[in-house]
């Protein structure tokens, strides 16, 4: 695993015109004056070429003044809500929509897992950037022109699939699976066609456990063996908790590092380089973060250690922009420089802000429950969610958590009790754990959702 670090540390600079050096490297003033310039631009067009955006600021006050870069925080907040709203009101783009109808040359849709899949619209320059930004980010995590990767990242209509462009541009080996086609990823990785996986971690915990030893996946190819080195995780928090970045690590014989997006603003913003500090913003220029407070969504400064919401602003989108659109994603800031030259800053994802619940006025994220679940292998699998009833933040103990287990763990009371004791000393509050067989957990391979909701009981009940 160390000489894979190393392999992919040596060969940073192998392809400068890739590593866009001058950006990724520069210093934040320049990053600052080019992000001042694009936002110029774009907050001129959006007021003269976005209904969306020209009502929502002439309601709160704007007017027809001009708002810098460095008076953001005077502009209101974008929701989610928002832009459903938008694409119901003037379908099927919505009235934010910048650019003539016939501009927009690819569509994706939302998962719809909140309701009706909602649409995504991209010119031909929209495409380019999330090609630019995705190749930062890709390329940081040590993916270059050398590496052969098996995507688990669908091409359908999910942004996800945008990252097929991303690696062409990289010029690295591209081996696609569809979703879900656990047998033929693991004939791929058997049959020695990648040394890199981009999956889900709850994905690469699946391969894991399901290892016979480290030496079956890192000891090169033949018969029952793997030429796999390094896994890109995405699409859900995990490949940063240690205690499952290092089980991966540990048996399968790679190095892990993981990448995040958002699909209204891009599917491909933060990536970790090798050093394994933290995903780096790959966005400048292009898209511009602000860190807020959860609770009084003030702003706050991004400096290592502080802990806050992520909010983003497009700087150069065409088709459908967004303007302090929230995330949702509550990281904590790991520093804003590296060895790897990088100057941008780094994060680690705590947990989904709508995830977040309070036990007693202590705010409680379940990506620390999976931290604790996971010193409990080989007994459990490391997957675990909360059960939430109603929907009342504010929740009292014990608080209800099923751990995945394999069959022949499914009725240890001894466990059960560990991971209690275990839940109560590190995290403050009591849990009140339910074990839950493989078959019975869901869907083993792919994205996990971390809290399951249960119907309130009915009347009479108890």
């Amino acid at each position: 695993m160390a000489a894979t670090a190393n392999r992919l540390r040596d060969d940073t600079c192998e392809r400068d015109w890739i590593w866009e050096r001058e950006i990724e490297a520069a210093p934040w003033e320049e990053t600052r004056r080019l992000s001042v310039g694009a936002w110029e631009r774009q907050f001129r067009r959006l007021r003269e070429s976005s209904p969306f955006y020209a009502r929502k600021w002439r309601e709160a006050g704007v007017g027809s003044s001009f708002v810098s870069l460095a008076d953001l925080s005077a502009l209101p907040f974008t929701t989610k809500e928002e832009l459903k709203g938008a694409l119901d009101e003037d379908p099927p783009f919505g009235a934010n929509l910048c650019v003539a109808p016939e501009q927009v040359k690819r569509v994706y849709q939302t998962s719809g897992t909140s309701g009706a899949p909602s649409v995504l619209g991209l010119t031909r320059g929209d495409m380019e950037t999330w090609t630019v930004m995705g190749t930062r980010t890709y390329y940081a995590t040590g993916i270059h022109e050398h590496s052969s990767v098996l995507t688990t990242f669908g091409a359908g209509p999910f942004v996800a699939g945008h990252t097929h462009f991303v690696l062409l541009r990289i010029g690295s080996r591209s081996i696609p699976v569809a979703p879900g086609d656990t047998e033929r990823v693991v004939f791929g990785l058997r049959a020695g066609l990648a040394d890199t996986l981009l999956c889900t971690a709850s994905f690469a915990q699946y391969l894991a456990n399901r290892s016979p030893s480290p030496a079956s996946a890192g000891e090169g190819r033949g018969e029952g063996r793997s030429s796999l080195t390094h896994v890109v995780t995405g699409g859900e928090p995990g490949g940063g908790i240690p205690e499952i970045r290092d089980h991966i690590q540990r048996v399968l014989g790679v190095t892990v590092t993981e990448v995040m997006g958002i699909g209204d603003v891009a599917p491909s913003l933060f990536g970790e380089c090798p050093h394994q500090q933290g995903m780096h913003f790959c966005g400048a220029g292009h898209v511009w973060v602000e860190l807020i407070d959860p609770e009084s969504r003030e702003p706050m400064e991004i400096e290592t250690g502080a802990v806050g919401e992520l909010v983003y602003t497009a700087l150069t989108r065409e088709a459908m922009p967004v303007v302090r659109f929230l995330g949702g994603d509550i990281v904590r800031i790991e520093g804003t420089s590296c060895e790897c030259e990088r100057t941008s800053f780094r994060m680690r994802v705590l947990g989904r802000r709508d995830d977040m619940f309070i036990v007693r006025g202590v705010n409680v994220y379940p990506t620390a429950i999976l931290s604790v679940v996971g010193e409990f292998r080989p007994r459990v699998t490391g997957r675990a969610r909360v059960v939430r009833v109603g929907s009342d933040t504010s929740v009292e103990p014990p608080i209800p958590i099923e751990v995945e287990v394999t069959e022949r763990h499914g009725s240890d009371n001894a466990l059960i009790s560990e991971i209690e004791n275990a839940i109560h000393a590190k995290l403050t509050f009591r849990g009140k754990v339910s074990l839950v067989s493989e078959a019975d957990f869901g869907e083993a391979g792919y994205k996990t959702r971390l809290t399951r909701n249960a119907p309130l009981p009915s009347r009479g009940e108890g």
